[in-house]
């Protein structure tokens, strides 16, 4: 994944679903996690769903 799959420009940060699609893409790769799911809300929020060593975690990517 590089800064065109981020869609980031000279004047502008990368867009949220780039980053969750690098961090699921990262969480993928490690042993413990066995689930990694991206989710989204009606308000258009940007997350990710992640099952880690047994534990349900709820990520959520926000402009900064």
């Amino acid at each position: 994944m590089d800064a065109e799959d981020l869609e980031i420009t000279p004047t502008a940060g990368p867009r949220c679903a780039g980053v969750r699609d690098l961090i699921a893409e990262l969480l993928e790769r490690h042993s413990v996690v066995s689930r990694v799911a991206p989710v989204g809300t009606l308000r258009g929020d940007t997350g990710l769903r992640a099952e880690i060593g047994g534990l349900d975690f709820d990520i959520w990517i926000e402009p900064s």
